[in-house]
């Protein structure tokens, strides 16, 4: 007799992320035979449900991901005393210093993001946690409409930077993977999105 599992494709979501977590920047070693050991199922199953291995880890991406930015959004929303736009700049420098830090997820995650549009993506989470900030670090003459732009227009270039940090060290000399440079980048960014 054979038993079916109800959470099957849960249970491979679960277990990939585990191992992602595990593996850290090592995605690519991650093998679908690791993931069907976790679970105890066969290969079948994972690509029944995701098609591929690469579907399958990028939507765990996703997941992953999407949970960061909602922890993140609600520390900055506690955060004393400081004004918006001390807030603003410290999150979006937490948010390239994670980039850094996980630059094979974050990469695999933007990459998601800019290839399957939809209205819940990572970006559209990151633009909500931003735009509250953004709308109170900026002149109250500019309308609504204007700061959505001005905050997803930041949001685009950073990602952009980061996508791209190779060529931008090697073209203009900004290492995005050192710390200081990084920082500096952000706030020169952040100053021009503020008052352009």
């Amino acid at each position: 007799m054979i038993v079916m599992r109800k959470n099957v494709k849960e249970d491979i979501i679960k277990a990939t992320i585990e191992l992602i977590n595990e593996k850290g920047s090592n995605i690519d070693e991650i093998t679908v035979r690791d993931i069907c050991n976790r679970v105890g199922i066969g290969a079948g199953l994972v690509n029944y449900h995701f098609q591929t291995k690469e579907n399958l880890i990028a939507q765990c991406v996703q997941k992953i991901i999407s949970d960061i930015i909602k922890k993140t959004g609600d520390v900055y929303k506690n955060l004393p005393k400081m004004t918006p736009e001390e807030k603003l700049r410290i999150m979006v420098k937490y948010t390239c210093s994670f980039l850094e830090t996980h630059e094979n997820i974050s990469r695999i995650s933007i990459i998601t993001d800019l290839t399957t549009i939809n209205q819940n993506d990572n970006t559209s989470q990151t633009l909500a946690a931003y735009l509250p900030l953004v709308r109170q670090a900026i002149s109250d003459d500019i309308d609504d409409q204007e700061v959505k732009q001005r905050t997803y227009f930041m949001l685009l270039t950073l990602q952009s930077l980061f996508l791209r940090s190779t060529l931008l060290k090697k073209e203009i000399g900004i290492d995005f993977h050192n710390q200081q440079q990084r920082e500096s980048l952000v706030d020169n960014i952040i100053d021009f999105y503020l008052n352009y």
